[in-house]
């Protein structure tokens, strides 16, 4: 940790001190929870830029004038509806602001890992699609970023609040032609906690899984809200009841500056448009029931943002509704929640035996094609589920 900033509660690994280093004496390590933390050098020449550009220190959000709009979104392509989270935002915000030369900047699978990547046009950004609750390496992208900026090119950034902050701080100067792009955000979770997981899984999968995906859409069912497909070569199978997922839904691996000690959990975002789930669309929207498809959350924060909506307009079906409407159902958007009372004891036992520790903070996971008796299994107590478990193995082994 750097002098200036040493609690990790008030570390986001933005990596903006990273990227403004002018002699490259910083670099981001892992700790023993899986979570990445600056740290100088011996050659470090305290020139003080980390401390003056770090957003932890000198916390900003935009300005209070413009008035927010917020809608509930969906994209009219199918194609492009199907292989998104919700509703195809992302897709629609990089059709609308790029020509074929812009940069487009967002998280991607590598493996079983995530990190930021860059690609180049709106019809590249496949990579960048899909939810990933893991913690995402920024590496060198905000230098990447920052170059092609100067060259008078266009850019979108898409990440958490907080990665958003880092880059706005990291390049010091508003710069017309980029775009950045945030999201209503549950927290980071631990890369490290991600990768036992799915060694367990793959233990009771009978195969490593080499493919991960959150929020899957099955076509066979799309009222299920965290749904995993794993995947080994050719087999793969959808799952409910994740074992990750549990563990990220109750907070119990989450980066310490997440949870309740988060900054950016305020109507006033870093970004000039948030995306989200869209939640609670019947409730709003009584004339969607029964309508399959999922829609998105876009709030522009800012006149930039805005400029896109009749762009928006041609791609997707757009409703409007208010930002209390918003924060009613997904109140992450605007305030914090309760620290996790496991949090601290998940990881104590993670960081000695951290396949124990799933086991003990977790239930396992049930195929989905089992729907009837996945749900009634799900509603069940923790310790009634993995009594079920137990036996269902135990009966596999003797008929065996």
């Amino acid at each position: 940790m750097l002098d200036f900033n040493p609690h990790k509660t008030n570390c986001t690994s933005c990596a903006a001190c990273y990227s403004i280093c002018p002699i490259h004496c910083i670099s981001m390590e892992k700790d023993a929870e899986g979570f990445m933390y600056p740290y100088a050098s011996d050659t470090c020449i305290h020139c003080g830029l980390c401390e003056e550009i770090c957003p932890a220190v000198h916390h900003t959000h935009q300005e209070e004038s413009f008035d927010q709009q917020c809608f509930a979104a969906t994209h009219k392509d199918s194609n492009i509806w199907q292989r998104s989270t919700s509703g195809g935002a992302f897709a629609s915000i990089c059709e609308a602001w790029s020509d074929q030369d812009t940069m487009i900047v967002g998280a991607a699978w590598d493996g079983l890992r995530v990190h930021h990547i860059t690609v180049i046009g709106a019809s590249n950004i496949l990579p960048l699609h899909k939810s990933k609750y893991i913690a995402s390496d920024i590496e060198d992208t905000f230098i990447q970023i920052r170059e092609y900026l100067e060259l008078g090119k266009k850019v979108v950034f898409s990440g958490t609040p907080c990665q958003v902050a880092g880059l706005h701080a990291f390049l010091q100067n508003k710069w017309p032609n980029l775009l950045t792009v945030d999201f209503i955000c549950h927290g980071t979770g631990s890369p490290d906690v991600f990768a036992e997981c799915v060694k367990q899984i793959s233990k009771q999968f009978g195969k490593e899984v080499t493919h991960y995906e959150f929020r899957a859409k099955p076509s066979q069912i799309h009222e299920e809200n965290y749904i995993s497909k794993i995947q080994s070569g050719n087999s793969k199978l959808y799952i409910t009841n994740d074992p990750y997922i549990q563990l990220f839904l109750k907070q119990d691996c989450l980066r310490p500056s997440c949870g309740a000690n988060c900054m950016y959990r305020v109507k006033k975002r870093p970004s000039d448009i948030t995306i989200a789930d869209f939640k609670g669309l019947h409730q709003i929207f009584p004339e969607l029931v029964g309508n399959k498809h999922n829609y998105s959350t876009i709030v522009f924060n800012t006149p930039k943002g805005a400029s896109l909506l009749p762009k928006l307009q041609q791609n997707m079906h757009m409703l409007p509704c208010s930002i209390d409407d918003i924060i009613r159902f997904n109140p992450l958007f605007g305030q914090q929640t309760k620290a996790s009372e496991h949090r601290d004891s998940f990881f104590a036992e993670f960081t000695k035996h951290p396949a124990k520790a799933i086991e003990m903070f977790t239930t396992p996971y049930l195929p989905l094609k089992r729907r009837l008796r996945t749900r009634i299994y799900y509603f069940l107590p923790a310790w009634l589920q993995k009594r079920l478990y137990n036996l269902a193995c135990l009966i596999k082994k003797s008929n065996k």
